[in-house]
């Protein structure tokens, strides 16, 4: 009984003085907001070492990312993203006070391909970008990725931008 006032009291409190909310805002479209969406199903024809630039190219389409230094290319997109909005609405002596907002999650989506120096296809990856970085930072960076320690980046488990697990991420 103790405890269970111990959790009542203050809960009844904060439902007395004020109230806050969150919910789910489902995205307002299915298709893509931009770009053209890439499936893994359409890029099982590509395999390392054989397929080449134009055969990507041909079977893909032509709306990509060239990377003006290096051999790779990214298609990339926006899925319409599911938004949260919050709400606060504090009620007391003094008057009552509220404030609310709005925010959407990141849907932006790429497929890097990698190309060796004959022209076939060298590695290939499905991603979700960053908003903090630029598409181009992004694909340069998968291609040639940089050296850090265990330290700066907890031996791949986090991604150093935002702290997130990469499994999360991916």
């Amino acid at each position: 009984m103790k405890n269970a006032l111990a959790i009542i009291l203050p809960l009844l409190a904060v439902l007395l003085t004020g109230c806050v909310g969150v919910m789910p805002v489902p995205p307002s479209r299915n298709q893509p907001a931009c770009g053209k969406v890439i499936t893994p199903e359409q890029a099982k024809f590509i395999v390392p070492g054989q397929t080449t630039r134009t055969e990507v190219m041909a079977r893909l389409g032509d709306h990509f990312r060239d990377s003006p230094r290096l051999p790779v290319l990214a298609y990339s997109w926006e899925k319409p993203a599911i938004g949260w909005t919050w709400w606060i609405l504090l009620a007391g002596p003094g008057g009552a006070a509220a404030g609310g907002g709005h925010t959407e999650g990141n849907h932006w989506r790429a497929f890097f391909v990698k190309f060796d120096a004959s022209g076939r296809v060298a590695a290939t990856r499905f991603v979700s970008l960053y908003n903090r970085k630029s598409l181009d930072e992004q694909l340069e960076n998968w291609a040639v990725p940089k050296k850090f320690s265990f330290a700066k980046i907890g031996a791949h488990i986090f991604n150093p931008d935002n702290g997130v697990p990469w499994f999360i991420e991916d």
